[in-house]
Protein backbone atom coordinates (compact mmCIF):
# COMPACT_ATOMS: atom_id res chain seq x y z
CA UNK A 1 0.00 0.00 0.00
CA UNK A 2 1.57 3.71 -0.90
CA UNK A 3 2.04 5.78 1.51
CA UNK A 4 -0.40 8.10 0.18
CA UNK A 5 -3.01 5.54 1.27
CA UNK A 6 -1.71 4.94 4.94
CA UNK A 7 -4.83 5.49 7.48
CA UNK A 8 -2.64 4.84 10.97
CA UNK A 9 -0.68 8.20 10.56
CA UNK A 10 -4.63 10.26 10.80
CA UNK A 11 -5.76 7.97 13.58
CA UNK A 12 -4.55 10.26 16.31
CA UNK A 13 -6.54 12.78 15.02
CA UNK A 14 -9.66 11.40 13.92
CA UNK A 15 -9.75 10.22 17.83
CA UNK A 16 -9.23 14.18 18.88
CA UNK A 17 -11.81 15.39 16.85
CA UNK A 18 -14.08 12.12 17.68
CA UNK A 19 -13.56 13.73 21.96
CA UNK A 20 -14.48 17.47 20.42
CA UNK A 21 -17.71 15.71 18.59
CA UNK A 22 -18.77 14.06 22.00
CA UNK A 23 -18.31 17.75 23.39
CA UNK A 24 -19.54 19.26 21.23
CA UNK A 25 -23.74 16.58 21.14
CA UNK A 26 -23.29 15.43 24.97
CA UNK A 27 -24.61 19.02 26.67
CA UNK A 28 -27.81 18.87 24.70
CA UNK A 29 -28.63 14.96 25.43
CA UNK A 30 -28.00 15.64 28.73
CA UNK A 31 -31.74 17.49 28.17
CA UNK A 32 -33.93 14.23 28.14
CA UNK A 33 -32.85 12.65 31.37
CA UNK A 34 -33.03 16.08 33.03
CA UNK A 35 -36.52 16.87 31.70
CA UNK A 36 -38.64 15.57 34.52
CA UNK A 37 -36.13 16.89 37.03
CA UNK A 38 -36.36 20.62 35.41
CA UNK A 39 -39.92 20.50 34.53
CA UNK A 40 -40.12 19.76 38.62
CA UNK A 41 -38.54 22.58 39.42
CA UNK A 42 -40.13 25.13 36.65
CA UNK A 43 -43.87 23.55 37.81
CA UNK A 44 -44.69 23.03 34.22
CA UNK A 45 -45.59 19.74 32.22
CA UNK A 46 -43.56 17.33 30.43
CA UNK A 47 -44.77 18.45 27.16
CA UNK A 48 -44.65 22.26 27.89
CA UNK A 49 -40.89 21.16 29.35
CA UNK A 50 -40.41 19.17 25.81
CA UNK A 51 -40.54 22.60 23.69
CA UNK A 52 -36.84 23.13 25.04
CA UNK A 53 -35.95 20.49 22.59
CA UNK A 54 -37.44 22.55 19.72
CA UNK A 55 -35.61 25.68 21.45
CA UNK A 56 -32.65 23.91 21.01
CA UNK A 57 -33.48 22.80 17.38
CA UNK A 58 -33.82 25.92 16.37
CA UNK A 59 -30.30 27.59 17.50
CA UNK A 60 -28.57 24.52 15.90
CA UNK A 61 -29.92 25.19 12.71
CA UNK A 62 -29.66 28.47 12.53
CA UNK A 63 -25.60 27.79 13.22
CA UNK A 64 -25.71 25.61 10.56
CA UNK A 65 -26.84 28.08 8.28
CA UNK A 66 -24.00 30.51 9.56
CA UNK A 67 -21.20 27.78 10.09
CA UNK A 68 -19.81 28.84 6.21
CA UNK A 69 -19.95 31.94 6.94
CA UNK A 70 -18.16 31.33 9.98
CA UNK A 71 -15.55 28.71 8.68
CA UNK A 72 -15.07 31.40 5.91
CA UNK A 73 -13.43 33.60 8.17
CA UNK A 74 -11.79 31.98 10.60
CA UNK A 75 -11.16 28.26 9.26
CA UNK A 76 -12.31 24.80 10.03
CA UNK A 77 -9.97 24.38 12.76
CA UNK A 78 -11.40 27.36 14.77
CA UNK A 79 -14.71 26.60 14.06
CA UNK A 80 -14.90 23.68 16.09
CA UNK A 81 -12.69 24.98 18.59
CA UNK A 82 -14.99 27.84 19.29
CA UNK A 83 -18.37 25.23 19.07
CA UNK A 84 -17.28 23.38 21.67
CA UNK A 85 -15.91 26.18 24.11
CA UNK A 86 -19.13 28.24 23.40
CA UNK A 87 -21.10 24.65 24.27
CA UNK A 88 -19.93 24.46 26.84
CA UNK A 89 -20.14 27.70 28.03
CA UNK A 90 -23.83 28.01 27.79
CA UNK A 91 -24.21 24.92 29.86
CA UNK A 92 -22.78 26.39 32.76
CA UNK A 93 -24.57 29.80 31.97
CA UNK A 94 -27.76 26.94 32.03
CA UNK A 95 -26.85 25.83 35.31
CA UNK A 96 -27.76 28.89 36.74
CA UNK A 97 -30.86 29.51 35.07
CA UNK A 98 -33.49 31.49 37.52
CA UNK A 99 -36.78 30.79 34.78
CA UNK A 100 -37.83 28.06 32.28
CA UNK A 101 -37.51 31.58 29.92
CA UNK A 102 -33.67 32.21 30.56
CA UNK A 103 -33.15 28.37 30.05
CA UNK A 104 -34.39 28.56 26.74
CA UNK A 105 -32.30 31.33 26.10
CA UNK A 106 -29.10 29.85 26.99
CA UNK A 107 -30.22 26.15 25.11
CA UNK A 108 -31.18 28.29 22.22
CA UNK A 109 -27.41 29.61 21.96
CA UNK A 110 -26.54 26.11 22.89
CA UNK A 111 -27.94 24.81 19.59
CA UNK A 112 -26.24 27.30 17.72
CA UNK A 113 -22.96 26.16 18.83
CA UNK A 114 -23.48 22.99 17.93
CA UNK A 115 -24.54 23.77 14.95
CA UNK A 116 -21.29 25.33 13.84
CA UNK A 117 -19.63 21.90 14.21
CA UNK A 118 -20.92 19.66 11.72
CA UNK A 119 -19.47 21.09 8.75
CA UNK A 120 -15.83 21.77 9.63
CA UNK A 121 -15.67 18.75 11.37
CA UNK A 122 -17.13 16.55 8.58
CA UNK A 123 -14.47 18.17 6.07
CA UNK A 124 -11.52 18.01 8.94
CA UNK A 125 -12.26 14.20 9.17
CA UNK A 126 -13.03 13.94 5.24
CA UNK A 127 -9.90 15.80 4.31
CA UNK A 128 -7.07 14.10 6.34
CA UNK A 129 -7.61 10.56 5.50
CA UNK A 130 -7.53 8.83 1.79
CA UNK A 131 -10.37 8.73 0.01
CA UNK A 132 -9.89 4.35 0.60
CA UNK A 133 -10.76 4.78 4.21
CA UNK A 134 -13.23 8.02 4.42
CA UNK A 135 -15.98 5.66 5.63
CA UNK A 136 -13.84 4.15 8.81
CA UNK A 137 -12.68 7.11 9.44
CA UNK A 138 -16.58 9.21 9.71
CA UNK A 139 -17.22 6.08 11.43
CA UNK A 140 -14.97 6.57 14.51
CA UNK A 141 -15.85 10.20 14.23
CA UNK A 142 -19.60 9.59 14.54
CA UNK A 143 -18.60 7.19 17.49
CA UNK A 144 -18.27 10.57 19.43
CA UNK A 145 -21.91 10.99 19.63
CA UNK A 146 -23.15 7.40 20.14
CA UNK A 147 -20.57 7.69 22.89
CA UNK A 148 -22.14 10.67 24.19
CA UNK A 149 -25.69 9.38 23.81
CA UNK A 150 -24.16 6.43 26.78
CA UNK A 151 -22.77 8.77 29.03
CA UNK A 152 -25.42 11.40 28.92
CA UNK A 153 -28.29 9.04 31.29
CA UNK A 154 -25.51 7.21 32.68
CA UNK A 155 -23.82 10.60 34.01
CA UNK A 156 -27.45 11.58 35.05
CA UNK A 157 -28.06 8.43 37.06
CA UNK A 158 -25.12 8.86 38.73
CA UNK A 159 -25.27 12.78 39.68
CA UNK A 160 -28.30 14.12 39.43
CA UNK A 161 -29.18 12.04 42.90
CA UNK A 162 -26.81 14.43 44.37
CA UNK A 163 -25.64 17.67 42.59
CA UNK A 164 -29.37 18.03 41.01
CA UNK A 165 -30.29 18.48 37.18
CA UNK A 166 -27.76 22.41 37.49
CA UNK A 167 -24.72 20.50 39.07
CA UNK A 168 -25.02 18.56 35.97
CA UNK A 169 -24.94 21.00 33.47
CA UNK A 170 -22.36 23.15 35.03
CA UNK A 171 -20.33 19.61 35.09
CA UNK A 172 -20.81 19.28 31.64
CA UNK A 173 -20.14 22.81 30.76
CA UNK A 174 -17.03 22.76 32.58
CA UNK A 175 -15.54 19.64 30.52
CA UNK A 176 -16.60 20.95 27.38
CA UNK A 177 -14.38 24.13 27.90
CA UNK A 178 -11.51 22.40 28.69
CA UNK A 179 -11.64 19.66 26.24
CA UNK A 180 -12.15 22.94 23.92
CA UNK A 181 -9.03 24.89 25.17
CA UNK A 182 -6.73 21.58 24.54
CA UNK A 183 -7.30 21.29 21.03
CA UNK A 184 -7.08 24.89 20.35
CA UNK A 185 -3.58 23.99 21.66
CA UNK A 186 -2.70 20.63 20.04
CA UNK A 187 -5.39 19.72 18.24
CA UNK A 188 -5.29 18.83 14.24
CA UNK A 189 -8.22 19.93 11.98
CA UNK A 190 -8.37 21.34 8.65
CA UNK A 191 -6.79 24.83 8.45
CA UNK A 192 -9.09 25.48 5.19
CA UNK A 193 -11.80 28.37 5.22
CA UNK A 194 -15.52 26.91 4.34
CA UNK A 195 -17.84 27.80 1.94
CA UNK A 196 -20.46 30.08 2.83
CA UNK A 197 -23.94 29.10 1.20
CA UNK A 198 -24.24 31.49 -1.74
CA UNK A 199 -27.14 30.72 -4.44
CA UNK A 200 -24.70 29.69 -7.17
CA UNK A 201 -23.28 26.82 -4.51
CA UNK A 202 -26.54 26.05 -3.30
CA UNK A 203 -28.10 25.66 -6.80
CA UNK A 204 -25.96 23.02 -8.05
CA UNK A 205 -26.11 21.18 -4.60
CA UNK A 206 -30.10 21.44 -4.92
CA UNK A 207 -29.98 19.78 -8.57
CA UNK A 208 -27.98 16.62 -7.53
CA UNK A 209 -31.28 14.46 -6.73
CA UNK A 210 -29.13 11.63 -4.61
CA UNK A 211 -28.44 14.78 -2.31
CA UNK A 212 -32.38 14.84 -1.57
CA UNK A 213 -32.99 11.39 -1.04
CA UNK A 214 -30.16 11.30 1.80
CA UNK A 215 -30.91 14.34 3.59
CA UNK A 216 -34.39 12.75 3.76
CA UNK A 217 -32.99 9.47 4.77
CA UNK A 218 -31.06 11.72 7.37
CA UNK A 219 -33.80 13.51 8.74
CA UNK A 220 -35.84 9.90 9.10
CA UNK A 221 -32.97 8.49 10.99
CA UNK A 222 -32.70 11.77 13.29
CA UNK A 223 -36.35 11.07 14.11
CA UNK A 224 -35.52 7.72 15.32
CA UNK A 225 -32.52 8.52 16.98
CA UNK A 226 -32.54 11.63 18.70
CA UNK A 227 -36.73 12.00 18.75
CA UNK A 228 -36.91 8.48 20.37
CA UNK A 229 -34.00 8.95 22.87
CA UNK A 230 -35.58 12.26 23.74
CA UNK A 231 -38.48 11.09 25.08
CA UNK A 232 -37.84 7.23 26.02
CA UNK A 233 -36.62 8.25 29.44
CA UNK A 234 -40.58 9.81 29.73
CA UNK A 235 -42.26 6.97 28.33
CA UNK A 236 -40.78 4.46 30.28
CA UNK A 237 -41.29 6.12 33.56
CA UNK A 238 -44.46 7.02 32.61
CA UNK A 239 -46.18 4.46 30.60
CA UNK A 240 -44.27 1.40 32.47
CA UNK A 241 -43.40 3.07 35.66
CA UNK A 242 -40.04 2.11 35.56
CA UNK A 243 -37.59 3.31 38.61
CA UNK A 244 -35.97 6.75 36.63
CA UNK A 245 -32.06 5.55 37.57
CA UNK A 246 -32.77 2.20 36.21
CA UNK A 247 -34.29 3.98 33.41
CA UNK A 248 -31.03 6.18 32.51
CA UNK A 249 -28.65 3.03 33.37
CA UNK A 250 -30.66 0.66 30.94
CA UNK A 251 -30.96 3.78 27.97
CA UNK A 252 -27.18 4.03 28.50
CA UNK A 253 -26.12 0.74 28.18
CA UNK A 254 -27.81 0.16 25.21
CA UNK A 255 -25.81 2.67 23.63
CA UNK A 256 -22.89 0.60 23.94
CA UNK A 257 -23.78 -2.09 21.43
CA UNK A 258 -23.93 0.76 19.24
CA UNK A 259 -20.48 1.40 18.46
CA UNK A 260 -19.54 -2.05 16.80
CA UNK A 261 -22.58 -1.46 14.94
CA UNK A 262 -21.88 1.89 13.55
CA UNK A 263 -17.69 0.82 12.91
CA UNK A 264 -19.26 -2.36 11.18
CA UNK A 265 -21.87 0.35 9.15
CA UNK A 266 -18.37 2.56 8.45
CA UNK A 267 -17.08 -0.79 6.63
CA UNK A 268 -19.50 -2.33 4.97
CA UNK A 269 -20.49 0.58 3.29
CA UNK A 270 -16.81 0.86 1.99
CA UNK A 271 -17.10 -2.24 0.73
CA UNK A 272 -20.49 -3.18 -0.56
CA UNK A 273 -22.03 0.46 -1.12
CA UNK A 274 -24.72 2.94 0.73
CA UNK A 275 -27.87 1.81 -0.65
CA UNK A 276 -27.57 -2.19 0.19
CA UNK A 277 -26.22 -1.08 3.54
CA UNK A 278 -29.01 1.27 4.07
CA UNK A 279 -32.07 -1.18 3.54
CA UNK A 280 -30.72 -3.36 6.25
CA UNK A 281 -30.26 -0.50 8.80
CA UNK A 282 -33.75 1.02 8.19
CA UNK A 283 -35.37 -2.15 7.90
CA UNK A 284 -34.11 -3.58 11.83
CA UNK A 285 -34.17 -0.02 13.08
CA UNK A 286 -38.45 0.30 12.25
CA UNK A 287 -38.90 -2.94 13.38
CA UNK A 288 -37.33 -2.34 16.59
CA UNK A 289 -38.93 1.20 16.98
CA UNK A 290 -42.35 -1.03 16.78
CA UNK A 291 -41.15 -2.99 19.19
CA UNK A 292 -40.80 -0.17 21.71
CA UNK A 293 -44.23 0.85 21.13
CA UNK A 294 -46.16 -2.80 21.19
CA UNK A 295 -44.25 -4.75 23.95
CA UNK A 296 -43.08 -4.52 27.66
CA UNK A 297 -41.12 -6.07 30.15
CA UNK A 298 -38.13 -8.28 29.05
CA UNK A 299 -39.10 -7.60 25.11
CA UNK A 300 -39.34 -4.03 25.62
CA UNK A 301 -36.29 -4.32 26.91
CA UNK A 302 -34.40 -5.97 24.13
CA UNK A 303 -35.99 -3.14 21.89
CA UNK A 304 -34.96 -0.73 23.70
CA UNK A 305 -31.14 -2.36 23.36
CA UNK A 306 -31.45 -2.92 19.77
CA UNK A 307 -33.14 0.46 18.80
CA UNK A 308 -30.25 2.85 18.97
CA UNK A 309 -27.73 0.26 17.97
CA UNK A 310 -29.14 0.12 14.79
CA UNK A 311 -30.38 3.58 14.02
CA UNK A 312 -26.83 4.91 15.09
CA UNK A 313 -24.99 3.03 12.24
CA UNK A 314 -26.67 5.17 9.26
CA UNK A 315 -25.12 8.34 10.39
CA UNK A 316 -21.68 7.44 9.28
CA UNK A 317 -23.13 5.84 6.43
CA UNK A 318 -25.23 8.57 5.46
CA UNK A 319 -22.26 11.13 6.26
CA UNK A 320 -19.86 9.67 3.98
CA UNK A 321 -22.43 9.39 0.74
CA UNK A 322 -23.06 13.70 1.55
CA UNK A 323 -19.08 13.41 1.27
CA UNK A 324 -18.98 11.60 -2.12
CA UNK A 325 -22.05 12.92 -3.93
CA UNK A 326 -20.89 16.66 -4.12
CA UNK A 327 -17.40 18.02 -5.15
CA UNK A 328 -15.04 18.12 -2.20
CA UNK A 329 -14.79 22.12 -1.40
CA UNK A 330 -18.91 21.92 -1.00
CA UNK A 331 -18.51 19.37 1.53
CA UNK A 332 -19.06 21.17 4.37
CA UNK A 333 -22.12 23.22 2.71
CA UNK A 334 -24.12 19.89 1.75
CA UNK A 335 -23.66 18.96 5.32
CA UNK A 336 -24.77 22.19 6.77
CA UNK A 337 -27.89 22.05 4.44
CA UNK A 338 -28.92 18.39 5.09
CA UNK A 339 -28.48 18.03 8.89
CA UNK A 340 -30.92 21.22 9.47
CA UNK A 341 -34.09 19.43 8.46
CA UNK A 342 -32.89 16.22 9.84
CA UNK A 343 -32.23 18.07 13.26
CA UNK A 344 -35.70 20.00 13.37
CA UNK A 345 -37.28 17.04 12.84
CA UNK A 346 -35.51 14.64 14.74
CA UNK A 347 -34.57 16.94 17.65
CA UNK A 348 -37.47 19.37 17.76
CA UNK A 349 -40.92 18.22 16.05
CA UNK A 350 -40.35 14.44 17.06
CA UNK A 351 -40.26 14.89 21.15
CA UNK A 352 -42.71 17.40 20.64
CA UNK A 353 -45.13 15.58 18.75
CA UNK A 354 -44.24 12.39 20.88
CA UNK A 355 -44.51 14.17 24.09
CA UNK A 356 -47.74 15.89 23.12
CA UNK A 357 -49.23 12.24 22.20
CA UNK A 358 -48.07 11.24 24.96
CA UNK A 359 -49.67 13.45 27.45
CA UNK A 360 -53.05 12.71 25.47
CA UNK A 361 -52.54 8.78 26.57
CA UNK A 362 -51.05 7.78 22.80
CA UNK A 363 -47.16 7.15 23.91
CA UNK A 364 -47.41 3.43 22.23
CA UNK A 365 -49.02 4.86 18.89
CA UNK A 366 -46.81 7.09 18.57
CA UNK A 367 -43.71 4.27 18.45
CA UNK A 368 -45.62 2.48 16.16
CA UNK A 369 -46.57 4.79 13.79
CA UNK A 370 -42.86 6.12 13.78
CA UNK A 371 -41.49 2.84 13.18
CA UNK A 372 -43.74 2.70 10.14
CA UNK A 373 -42.71 5.41 8.85
CA UNK A 374 -38.86 4.27 9.37
CA UNK A 375 -39.39 1.07 7.13
CA UNK A 376 -41.25 2.80 4.53
CA UNK A 377 -38.46 5.44 3.87
CA UNK A 378 -36.96 2.43 2.02
CA UNK A 379 -38.77 2.85 -0.90
CA UNK A 380 -36.86 6.33 -1.51
CA UNK A 381 -33.39 4.54 -2.73
CA UNK A 382 -34.10 4.04 -6.24
CA UNK A 383 -34.66 7.23 -6.86
CA UNK A 384 -30.75 8.46 -6.40
CA UNK A 385 -29.03 8.97 -9.34
CA UNK A 386 -25.84 6.82 -10.25
CA UNK A 387 -23.20 9.52 -10.43
CA UNK A 388 -20.77 10.76 -7.74
CA UNK A 389 -19.29 13.70 -7.75
CA UNK A 390 -15.46 12.28 -8.13
CA UNK A 391 -16.23 10.03 -11.11
CA UNK A 392 -17.98 13.72 -13.18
Amino acid sequence: MSKPDRFAPSIPWVLFLMLMVFFCVFPRLLIAPLLLRIADEFDVGFDAASRLFLTVSTGFIIGLFASGFVARRITHRWTVTGSVALAGAMMIASSLAPSLSFLHATLFSLGFANGLYPGSGVASVAGMVPDLHRGKALAIHESGPNLAFIVAPLATAALAPFVGWRGVMAVAGAASVLVALSFGSFGRADRARGEPPHFRNIGVIARNRSFWVVSFLLAISSVGAMGVYSELPTYLIVEHALDETLVNTVIGASRIIAFAAILSAGALSDRFGFRAVVLVIMGLTGVATIMIGLTSGSVLLVGVFIQPAVVGAFFPVGVRELTEIVAPKTRNLAVALAIPPANLAGGGIAPFVLSAVGAAGGFRAGFVVLGLMIIASIATLPLMGGARAQSR
